[in-house]
């Protein structure tokens, strides 16, 4: 008998416009001591299919078909049942630990909560061991750990009953790549040592093949492919499997490689003139070194990848470069002239250099039109001209045509890849030779993440913009830059073009960021230098 099964399962939600089906006749079984993958994108339904083993859904959910947890329905069971079953034999690890935990308890007291719920009697510092932290954690508040610790926290919680099921929502997003590694040894070594059955949440294909036994391909509310996940993963079948594998590269994969003769930089591109130049840049807090000594150029029309781990100082760096941040020492030039220290002289190269932000909800004013919100930066630098004409013209370099249809509309009512894209068309408004952009990808979705790549290459094309991409993902790196500089606690420990650093590292640091790097099934590169 299996751990869990769902036959036939279906969701529909009922809104203000009728019924929707979220979730349409998923068969799916699990056994203990494996994992099951569920991939797919935002909306396809993989999150209502995991909540449903629990009854986590909205009032407004209809579910139809048998959940069975160890030959159990769940869907029949009575309400003091289900609490039972809860933690006790099911649980799950939510996706955006920092929103999960609660900000003014201490992590072992919030662990030790469904141990008090449920008269389990634990130790909460063996817990903390089992995941791979410190007894100390157990004092800390949420804010006073890194993503990775709070992540693990939220594993422990989940353990904190010896559950037989485990359901991680999406454990590993936005978490830079040697975390992501430590959470995904976690999760394989407990399934292991405690014979748990896991279900993981993903829209990460590579993730899901390190980790996974079997693997669902979900997409609009359906399974259209499912099998051992190595199989499914090294030679997808349906069009949507093969999307997504496309849409997270493997390093040293010369297919993923996006960087086509149409965009890359020509011969002599050495000679080209350098726009943006770090030299000695030094920024202190206290005692800490948050760049220490960093020389970085970006000529016109590059693309270089700033890479490395969340604490690294590539933010910092980001900031500094701006003229956000003013250095401890050293100088930041923009064509050959040391910054401008007046307000008015550092609005003028803002002007020639914008950022972008991460996460495009948090950039956008919720009250703001597109419109409004493409236009801000012209009212601020009071740029003369056509207003409406220039927010047309950013809107359409950023492939949100036609553009006055998006005039109006609020940020919630476009996709997240539509919202990185008004993101981005603020940044273009004001003509800038210089995109600093800060993960510009990390909170999208796969096929939405490819687009953005692309749109960044072809304004690089057609606009002649450089563009400076932070980030901590390799694969991203791979895919759209010429060159890579990787930031070590402040320190700028290997530069060069993408193929020298990436497939010949020199730097024990960067080998480690690619030893960490999962992989789905395209061969590695050869760390010599031949892929």
């Amino acid at each position: 008998m299996s751990l869990l099964e769902l036959r036939d399962l279906s969701v529909h939600y009922q809104g203000a416009r009728g019924e929707v089906t979220a979730v349409r006749s998923v068969s799916l079984a699990l056994e203990a001591g494996r994992t099951l993958g569920l991939a797919g994108e935002s909306g396809c339904g993989k999150s209502t299919v995991a909540m449903s083993v629990l009854r986590l859904l909205p009032r407004n959910a209809r579910v139809e078909g048998q959940v069975l947890l160890d030959g159990e329905d769940v869907q029949t069971m009575s309400w003091g049942r289900l609490r039972a079953v809860r933690w006790a034999a099911a649980s799950v690890v939510f996706q955006g630990a920092m929103h999960a935990l609660n900000p003014v308890h201490r992590v072992g007291e919030q662990i030790a909560e469904p141990m008090r719920l449920h008269g389990v009697t634990g130790s909460v510092s063996e817990l903390l061991d089992q995941v791979e932290l410190p007894a100390r954690a157990a004092r800390a508040y949420p804010h006073e750990l890194s993503g990775g610790q709070k992540q693990r926290v939220m594993i422990a919680m989940a353990l904190a009953c010896a559950p037989r099921l485990v359901i991680a929502d999406e454990p590993t997003t936005a978490l830079d790549v040697v975390v992501q590694a430590q959470v995904l040894d976690v999760l394989k070594r407990l399934v292991s040592e405690r014979d748990i059955g896991l279900v993981m949440i993903s829209h990460d294909l590579s993730v899901l093949a390190s980790t996974c036994d079997r693997l669902a391909v979900m997409r609009n509310g359906e399974i259209v492919e499912e099998g051992p996940a190595r199989e499914v993963i090294a030679s997808p079948t349906h069009p949507h499997t093969q999307a997504l594998a496309a849409a997270f590269p493997t390093v040293g994969d010369p297919a993923s490689r996006h960087v086509t003769p149409a965009d890359a930089e020509p011969s002599g591109a050495a000679d080209r003139p350098v726009l943006l130049r770090a030299e000695g840049l030094r920024v202190d807090y206290g005692s800490t070194k948050a760049v220490a000594g960093v020389d970085l150029e970006v000529r016109a029309g590059e693309i270089v990848a700033l890479v490395g781990q969340s604490g690294s100082g590539k933010t910092t760096l980001a900031r500094t470069l701006l003229g956000l941040q003013r250095p401890t020492a050293g100088r930041v030039l923009f064509e050959g002239a040391e910054l401008p220290r007046s307000a008015s002289g550092l609005r003028a190269y803002r002007r020639q250099v914008q950022l972008v932000l991460q996460d495009p909800t948090s950039a956008l004013n919720p009250r703001h039109s597109v419109y409004e919100a493409v236009a801000e930066g012209l009212r601020i630098h009071r740029v003369d001209g056509d207003e409406a004409e220039r927010v047309a013209e950013a809107l359409s370099h950023a492939e949100l045509r036609p553009p006055e249809l998006f005039f109006s509309s609020l940020p919630h009512e476009l996709s997240g890849g539509q919202r990185q894209r008004v993101v981005i068309a603020g940044a273009l408004a004001l003509g800038p030779r210089l995109l600093i952009a800060d993960e510009p990808v990390a909170s999208l979705d796969a096929s939405v993440r490819g687009e953005i790549l692309a749109l960044l290459l072809r304004l690089r094309r057609d606009l002649g913009l450089a563009a400076l991409v932070i980030t901590h993902d390799l694969g991203l790196a791979w895919t759209i830059a010429d060159r890579v500089a990787v930031m070590y606690r402040g320190e700028l420990v290997e530069q060069g073009t993408v193929e020298q650093v990436l497939l010949s590292p020199q730097h024990e640091y960067t080998r480690t960021l690619l030893a960490a790097v999962p992989h789905h099934g395209v061969p590695e590169p050869d760390r010599t230098g031949t892929p």
